[in-house]
């Protein structure tokens, strides 16, 4: 299944050209670092469990209305489309590009994840323990509910692949 979605199309114009050409520069196709970014970014079964039950009990799901680049609430207040944070319909090409643009936002976060908890560790063992707990919520809003909402989000499209395989293998 991993390879059926990593296979698609190269997302359509949408703003974010730049993103997906250094992402492919970091792992061009079939090189084994874009195979480990690959397995890395398929949802694992932790995540698969109960159709993502366990985003629910985080509170990812509410987290996903919210949230300035594309949250239901959000897009509902402003009426905007925000077409590049949106999957638009149940087409296979439609979710496999959506699934890519996933994984290039994920990874525009996993650098700032890493940095913050450093950040926070070090301010820690400083004794600076308002500052850490401080670097450690903004990490959380901006950096890891990001990250889990579109870990969310490709397993609510891995299960609209794998319909789509069923139906077109019966």
């Amino acid at each position: 299944m991993l390879d059926d979605v990593v296979a698609g199309p190269f997302p359509p114009r949408d703003g974010w050209a730049w993103l997906y050409r250094a992402f492919e520069r970091i792992a061009p196709a079939g090189s084994r670092r874009r195979r480990w970014w690959c397995r890395y970014f398929y949802p694992n079964r932790l995540e698969r469990w109960r159709r993502g039950q366990w985003f629910r009990f985080l509170g990812v799901h509410l987290f996903g209305a919210v949230i300035p680049t594309g949250g239901v609430f959000i897009r509902r207040l402003t009426g905007a489309r925000m077409a590049p944070y949106t999957l638009a319909g149940t087409s296979v090409g439609g979710a496999r590009a959506f699934y890519y643009r996933t994984c290039v936002f994920e990874a525009l976060h996993l650098p700032f994840v890493v940095a913050l908890v450093v950040l926070a560790v070090h301010r820690a063992m400083l004794g600076r323990w308002d500052l850490a707990f401080e670097n450690s919520v903004v990490n959380l809003a901006l950096n890891v509910y990001p990250i889990l909402h579109h870990r969310r989000t490709r397993v609510r499209i891995v299960r609209i692949l794998e319909q789509h395989r069923k139906m077109s293998s019966d």
